[in-house]
C-alpha cells in the first residue's frame, strides 16, 4: 500500500479484529474465568465467595478493573502506553493486596449459619500471619514495575533511533 493511499474499512478491520480477539483472550485468561463461577453458577459462586476476605461485589470490581487494564494493554500494543498501564496495574494490585489482606494478617471467622454446619453458638476463628509472603509478593510487584520501566525506555529508545522521513511537499 502506498503512503498517500487512505486505508479502507477492510484494512482497518485487518488491524483491529486481531487486536480485539487478542484482548478478549487475554482478558479471559487474566481474570475473566473467575467471573464465571461468581455469576453464571449461582450455587458455586456463593460457596466460593465465602472464602474471600472481601465481599463478592468488591471482588467483582477488582476483577473488572484488572480485566479492563488487560483489554487496554492488548488493544494499545505497539505503543508506549501498555507499559504505563502495566505499571499502574502493578501499583493498584499492590494497594489492593495490602488492603484486602489487612497488611498480611487475615482473620477468617466461621459461625453457625444456614450454609455452615456448626452447632449453634460455636464460632471458629482463624488468624493467619503471612506478612513475609506478602512482602515477597510486593517485591515481585516492584520488580514488575522496574521491568516495565526498562521496557518502556527500550521501546522509546528504539523508536528514537528509527529514521524519520518527512513527507515531501508537491
Amino acid at each position: 500500500m502506498a503512503k498517500d493511499e487512505e486505508k479502507t474499512l477492510k484494512d482497518w478491520l485487518r488491524i483491529i479484529v486481531p487486536r480485539i480477539l487478542r484482548a478478549a483472550l487475554w482478558s479471559f485468561i487474566m481474570g475473566g474465568e473467575l467471573l464465571i463461577p461468581l455469576y453464571m453458577l449461582p450455587g458455586i459462586g456463593g460457596e466460593f465467595s465465602g472464602f474471600l476476605p472481601v465481599d463478592q461485589t468488591s471482588f467483582s470490581y477488582i476483577l473488572f478493573i484488572f480485566i479492563g487494564f488487560e483489554i487496554a494493554i492488548q488493544l494499545l500494543r505497539g505503543t508506549v502506553i501498555p507499559y504505563a498501564l502495566s505499571i499502574a496495574r502493578a501499583l493498584i494490585s499492590m494497594i489492593f493486596l495490602i488492603f484486602i489482606t489487612n497488611g498480611g494478617i487475615m482473620t477468617l471467622t466461621f459461625s453457625s449459619s444456614p450454609g455452615v454446619p456448626l452447632p449453634p453458638g460455636l464460632v471458629i476463628s482463624f488468624t493467619v500471619d503471612f506478612r513475609a509472603i506478602l512482602s515477597i509478593f510486593l517485591v515481585f510487584s516492584l520488580l514488575s514495575i522496574i521491568k516495565n520501566l526498562l521496557q518502556a525506555t527500550n521501546f522509546l529508545s528504539e523508536k528514537a533511533e528509527e529514521p524519520v522521513v518527512p513527507p515531501e511537499f508537491p
